[in-house]
C-alpha cells in the first residue's frame, strides 16, 4: 500500500492497553485495545505478604482458643463427677464411693467409676478422661481397663492401642479390685480389706510437708472440716523429676507395655522448666474439683510439690 503507520501505546486503566494506528493515506486513527489477565509479580508478592501477615496474627489466636476449649471441658468433666461423688454420698452416709484399689491418686476402682456416672447421670467413659492429655485415650483399655489387662496379660503386645473389653463378663469382687489408671486424681481414702479394722492404705505415708496422708485423704465427707478448699477430684499434675512432667516413665504405667509407655500431666503450655542441664515442658496448671463441689482452675506457678509416691503429686 506504499503508507506509513505511527503506533501511540497508551493505557485506559490497569488491566487495559489501547493503541492507535495512523496511517497517512487513511488519515483517521484506528483504535484497537487489549486486556491484560491474571496478575503482575508486584501484586502477587503484596498479597502473599498480606496473607503471611494475617497467619501470623491468626494462629496464636487459634491456639490459645483451642487451649480454654480443652480446659473449660476438662472442668465440666471434673464437675460432673464431683456431682457424682456427692450424691452418692448423700445416699450411702456421707461416704463416697472408694474401694480397696492400688493406693494411688490416678487409679480407680471400676466399681467406683460406674457409681459415679451413674449417680451423675452421664453415660459413657469420656467425662473421665482429660481432651488435653495427649497419651490416655477413653477407647484404649490400656487405660481404661489398665489392672484388668495386667492381671489377665499372657505376654501380648501392649505397645499399640488395645481395645475395650465387656466388664460385664466380671464378677462385683473383680470390679472392685481391677482399677483404671486415669488423667485425673482423685483424694479418695483406699480400705485396707485384709484386716477387719479396715485401715488405710495410706498409713505411714507423709505429705511433704508433714502431714500424715491419712488423714488427708477422704473417706466421709462428714469428717471433711473445710469442704471449700480440700480437693476432691483434679487434673492430674505428675513429675518424674524436677523438670519431667509429660514422658514419665515412672510409677508402673509402663510395665504393661514393656517400656513403650508413658505417663502424663494433663495441660501443656509452651513455656520451658529448666533443672540443672535438662529441661521439658512447664504443664499449664489444672482444674480442681473441691469437697463442696465447686471447680476452680489452679496455675501452675501456684502449685507446690505436694507428695512423693514413686513420681511426685502436684497441687
Amino acid at each position: 500500500m506504499g503508507s506509513t503507520a505511527r503506533l501511540i501505546i497508551y493505557r485506559v486503566h490497569r488491566k487495559q492497553e489501547c493503541y492507535r494506528i495512523f496511517c497517512k493515506s487513511e488519515g483517521a486513527p484506528v483504535k484497537r485495545c487489549r486486556t491484560r489477565t491474571g496478575f503482575t509479580l508486584i501484586e502477587l508478592l503484596v498479597v502473599i505478604a498480606v496473607v503471611a501477615v494475617l497467619v501470623g496474627i491468626l494462629l496464636p489466636a487459634l491456639s490459645r482458643a483451642k487451649i480454654y476449649a480443652q480446659r473449660t471441658l476438662c472442668a465440666n468433666n471434673i464437675r460432673q463427677q464431683c456431682q457424682g461423688i456427692l450424691i452418692y454420698a448423700g445416699d450411702n452416709s456421707a461416704y463416697i464411693p472408694t474401694s480397696n484399689t492400688d493406693n494411688r491418686f490416678g487409679n480407680l476402682s471400676f466399681w467406683s467409676t460406674t457409681e459415679i456416672s451413674r449417680s451423675a447421670g452421664f453415660s459413657g467413659n469420656a467425662a473421665f478422661f482429660c481432651p488435653a492429655n495427649r497419651i490416655k485415650q477413653s477407647n484404649d483399655a490400656r487405660f481404661w481397663q489398665y489392672r484388668w489387662l495386667e492381671m489377665t496379660s499372657l505376654g501380648e503386645d501392649y505397645s499399640k492401642k488395645v481395645p475395650l473389653r465387656d466388664e460385664k463378663r466380671l464378677t462385683t469382687d473383680l470390679l472392685r479390685r481391677y482399677y483404671r489408671a486415669l488423667p485425673y486424681f482423685y483424694n479418695f481414702d483406699k480400705i485396707d480389706l485384709s484386716n477387719e479394722e479396715r485401715k488405710s492404705l495410706f498409713v505411714g505415708c507423709f505429705l511433704e510437708d508433714g502431714r500424715e496422708l491419712d488423714k488427708f485423704v477422704i473417706r466421709q465427707l462428714s469428717r471433711v472440716p473445710a469442704s471449700g478448699s480440700r480437693w476432691m477430684a483434679m487434673d492430674g499434675v505428675i513429675s518424674e523429676n524436677a523438670w519431667n512432667f509429660f514422658h514419665i516413665k515412672s510409677g508402673g504405667i509402663d510395665e504393661l507395655s514393656m517400656g513403650t509407655l508413658a505417663d502424663s500431666t494433663n495441660h501443656q503450655s509452651r513455656q520451658t522448666i529448666q533443672a540443672a542441664d535438662n529441661q521439658g515442658p512447664e504443664p499449664e496448671g489444672g482444674n480442681i474439683g473441691y469437697a463442696d463441689g465447686h471447680v476452680a482452675w489452679s496455675r501452675f506457678g501456684d502449685m507446690r510439690h505436694q507428695l512423693t509416691y514413686e513420681v511426685r503429686f502436684w497441687w
